[in-house]
């Protein structure tokens, strides 16, 4: 049995932030560290280079460091591509480079839409966590005096919230620490405060006139549903109220030693439809493990990205894409606007059954650590009486002949 989605994109109009007229010179001297700067005035003006009513809005993930960015926008055929079609970046700032300033300048002059998707470096964490908040913090801080200093321009500010790359429990012995993580999440000491700082945070940029985006994993759902924060503590993630939730559904991550393959588009279409927004990927570059191994993920196929591409337009406006090097490489990304944004996907029963099921016993593990453990020894006792139900009935209907 097959599940059809007859997928139609789904456009809404943003806004493009446009450089002034005259740019100060990007090769001007480093920024300080620690200066403080006033908030930023952001200004959005109508966008020049609107897509086609029939597309969907895509936002490339970047995640090149200062040269690799540079030879990458100078390839001829990425800024005309980004532009003719109105495509946006999620461009990484992991350093606070004139190299990197210049290719933010360069998108500015083009009117492409551009985020400042935050990280860290590796020593710290990489990605945002409880763990390593007063880093967050800094980095932002240090994003203000960099895009002051430059006379840059962005759209948002992308918070990537992902287990710590510096803690080898959560990618090298994944599943070794599970125990370790589970108890230790019962008294994660740094929770509160790194809640009430990440709220800080969020509100900090929003008064600074900046779309705030969180790069969230999809367990995140389950355990907002829960009501619980038990997912959150186990694996050092915190569920912020930002503007735009982006879920992760690579495709391309999921084990197949355990489902047999892919799940055939059946991952991205269960949590579409909790999502703000969607990523698919990987379509290579960057950092992407493999949960299980902690190794880089392998790059997901034509095919399924053009399956998951069409599944994720049917569920939100706004899809992402990891990332813009590797469509670059592969030479995806001029061929992107000839997909079929109307085409009907089937997804088996299998994979839906295996998804839906997945979701449910964690749903249940965390109701159950919600409501007290007790609660199984009420359902132990529910099974004893079915079990004595079953096994006297053969005697109560003797007994009524």
């Amino acid at each position: 049995m097959l599940h059809v989605i007859t997928t139609q994109a789904i456009c809404s109009p943003y806004k493009i932030i446009r450089t002034a007229d005259l740019l100060p010179d990007s090769s001007g001297p480093p920024v300080e560290h620690g200066m403080i700067e006033p908030p930023i005035a952001v200004r959005k003006l109508p966008i020049t280079n609107a897509r086609p009513l029939h597309y969907p809005d895509l936002i490339f993930f970047c995640e090149l460091g200062p040269r690799a960015l540079t030879e990458l926008f100078a390839r001829p055929e990425v800024l005309p591509c980004l532009v003719k079609h109105g495509y946006g970046v999620a461009l990484a700032v992991s350093d606070w480079s004139p190299e990197r300033a210049r290719v933010v300048r360069l998108l500015n002059a083009h009117h492409v839409r551009v985020v400042g998707w935050l990280l860290l470096p590796a020593a710290a964490g990489y990605w945002f966590n409880l763990q390593n908040y007063p880093h967050a913090l800094a980095a932002y801080a240090e994003f203000r005096v960099w895009v002051h200093h430059y006379g840059l321009q962005f759209d948002g500010v992308g918070l990537d919230i992902e287990p710590s790359l510096a803690d080898p429990q959560s990618v090298r012995h994944a599943r070794s620490a599970l125990f370790s993580r589970l108890w230790r999440s019962q008294r994660h000491a740094l929770f509160p405060a790194a809640h009430s700082a990440y709220i800080d945070l969020v509100a900090n940029i929003r008064h600074d006139g900046y779309t705030v985006y969180a790069y969230q994993i999809p367990l995140i759902v389950d355990d907002r549903r829960a009501g619980t924060t038990l997912l959150q503590r186990i694996f050092d993630v915190i569920d912020l109220p930002v503007d735009e939730e982006v879920l992760m559904c690579y495709s391309s991550i999921l084990p197949r030693a355990l489902f047999g393959n892919d799940l055939n588009g059946a991952f991205v279409r269960s949590y579409g439809v909790h999502a703000d927004g969607l990523a698919i990927g990987s379509t290579g570059g960057g950092v992407v493990l493999d949960p299980v191994t902690g190794e880089q993920a392998h790059q997901i196929t034509w095919a399924a990205f053009v399956r998951d591409l069409q599944i994720a337009v049917h569920y939100t406006p706004t899809v992402h894409i990891f990332s813009l090097e590797g469509c670059v490489e592969q030479d995806w990304l001029t061929r992107i606007a000839d997909i079929d944004w109307e085409a009907s996907i089937a997804i088996p029963l299998r994979d839906r059954f295996v998804v839906g099921s997945a979701r449910a016993l964690v749903a249940f593990w965390l109701w159950a650590s919600h409501s007290g453990w007790s609660v199984l020894g009420w359902i132990g006792w529910i099974v004893a009486g079915w079990l004595f139900v079953v096994y006297q009935r053969p005697h109560w209907l003797r007994r009524a002949r």
